[in-house]
């Protein structure tokens, strides 16, 4: 059928007479290339889905695998029980024990939200590394419009 139609085609075309067979043939004949290049477009991805689809399910119980061996290498309740000795932060001189007392305690408060134990390991005061009028100036100077 596809050699009649470009055989039909290739001596039509010298004198452009066409007639409705013609027309149709062609027409019918791109139609069904199109639709069967879609289908196997559509076949081909599902394919694909379906291979990543597995390849993910397996990457997902590889993980459950190691969470249920993690689960079961934690330490038990009563091992849990026993509070690790803590040390007490590294404060630099001259800075009030009430200030370290409220910088920890946001430390802390910080930790209960996020459902993770933070510890404050030491306190500094911070060196400005600009003069004041300059910071001040930059901040004047590069705000956004």
């Amino acid at each position: 059928m596809f050699y009649n139609t470009a055989q039909l085609l290739s001596n039509k075309l010298s004198g452009h007479d066409y007639t409705g067979t013609d027309i149709a043939s062609v027409v019918i004949t791109g139609m069904s290339v199109v639709f069967l290049g879609l289908i196997l477009l559509v076949l081909f991805v599902s394919i694909y889905g379906g291979a990543f689809k597995r390849r993910n399910e397996k990457k997902k119980a590889k993980q459950e695998a190691e969470k249920q061996a993690a689960l079961a290498d934690k330490p038990t309740v009563l091992e849990k029980a026993k509070p690790a000795p803590q040390s007490a932060p590294a404060v630099e001189d001259g800075i009030d024990d009430e200030v370290v007392a409220v910088i920890a305690a946001a430390i802390a408060a910080m930790g209960a939200k996020s459902g993770k134990k933070l510890v404050l390991k030491s306190v500094k005061r911070s060196v400005s590394q600009r003069d004041p009028w300059a910071a001040a100036g930059l901040v004047d100077n590069t705000r956004p419009f």
